[in-house]
């Protein structure tokens, strides 16, 4: 994660956030809980969030060795990760008046998300706000179809675990043009619109994504994301999360968070 200068206030503003947790009565006896938390939040704020695996987890939280750690047998990572998950919401549970700043750890996902609580009808608000269109499969291939439907959802997901009902899910066009005139039907507030395509050849896939500004019609950002030959649900969380992340960055540059 990388920060500019007119984004220190918001860097002081997580950490503050990150110590009230630590100091909190949810975690002050539990020091499993608040190793495992500054370890996520250490690689999250470091910008390596990539070093968040269920295996580094395993090893460098809780002291596995390599010899013979295994994590199809030994589900430490994820029942510890699942327990940060529940302790994180009984912390924001206890609170008295709601947080300027929220720390959570979305299910699927090791890596924390940083949400700022936006009020009603913000001009932040509306900066964010976009609608998921159709990503297309640009290949002949049963399998590649699939897996490009799968990424959509997950990608969904994701996006919805940071912007909550800022996100909107477009049907596929029928045809040409449908699906735009749809969305602005629906709701004349959404800022972006997000499309992609995935291609395929014999050594990668190729994901190709781009926010366009709905308002005046223009690529406001495009990203591709390289992957080896893998249709599998690990594979489409992986680059969902990769995608996601990337997006926050320019959405929501003041509280960037993957």
């Amino acid at each position: 994660m990388q920060f500019t200068d007119r984004d220190s206030s918001s860097i002081a503003d997580i950490q503050a956030a990150w110590e009230s947790i630590l100091n909190s009565d949810v975690f002050g006896k539990s020091p499993r809980m608040r190793r495992l938390f500054n370890f996520l939040m250490e690689h999250l704020v470091s910008g390596d969030v990539r070093g968040v695996s269920e295996y580094a987890i395993g090893m460098e939280v809780f002291d596995r060795k390599a010899a013979d750690y295994n994590t199809a047998e030994d589900p430490i990572a994820r029942v510890q990760v699942g327990r940060l998950r529940a302790r994180l919401k009984a912390y924001y549970a206890s609170l008295p008046s709601p947080a300027d700043i929220e720390i959570l750890i979305p299910l699927g996902s090791y890596v924390p998300i940083i949400r700022r609580p936006k009020s009603a009808g913000s001009e932040e608000e509306a900066e964010s706000r976009l609608s998921v269109y159709e990503i297309k499969c640009i290949a002949h291939c049963a399998l590649g179809m699939c897996f490009t439907q799968g990424l959509r959802e997950e990608l969904v997901h994701q996006l919805f675990s940071v912007f909550g009902g800022d996100v909107t899910v477009q049907a596929a066009a029928a045809s040409g043009g449908e699906g735009v005139e749809s969305t602005k039907s629906i709701s004349t507030a959404i800022r972006h619109r997000l499309e992609g395509s995935v291609r395929i050849d014999d050594e990668r896939i190729r994901t190709s994504v781009r926010l366009v500004d709905v308002s005046r019609g223009h690529v406001a950002w495009s990203s591709q994301f390289d992957r080896n030959i893998f249709f599998a649900i690990a594979q489409q969380e992986e680059l969902a999360l990769s995608i996601c992340s990337e997006l926050k960055r320019f959405l929501l540059p003041a509280v960037a968070c993957k």
